[in-house]
């Protein structure tokens, strides 16, 4: 797990075998969960816990194609190659050619 400054974060493949019934427990502590677009589909209980247990959530979904969903109000940070319409989410950036946690908040 990474730790930063203020906060802290770590990326939700480091959960992937914990069992569903134990993971908002494992996700509490941090400040940001970070997913990358494989993860999407697996990150359903992660969406609930966002908003209810105050995490942010960062999506970099560099290098395959967006498809905005109920899923974009739990994003906070989503990072993308080229410019789209997105709605509902906090921090779309387009381009960005280094890490996620650069920008982070």
């Amino acid at each position: 797990m990474e730790g930063n400054k203020s906060f802290k974060f770590a990326w939700f493949s480091q959960f992937k075998d914990i069992p569903r019934e134990q993971l908002r427990q494992s996700l509490r502590g941090f400040r940001w969960i970070l997913l990358n677009a494989e993860d999407l589909p697996n990150a359903t209980s992660v969406w609930m816990f966002a908003e209810l247990d105050g995490f942010f959530i960062a999506l970099d979904h560099r290098g395959s194609e967006f498809s905005p969903g109920v899923h974009n109000r739990a994003i906070h940070l989503l990072l993308l190659d080229k410019e789209q319409e997105v709605k509902g989410i906090s921090k779309v950036i387009y381009g960005a050619s280094d890490n996620i946690e650069n920008y982070l908040w």
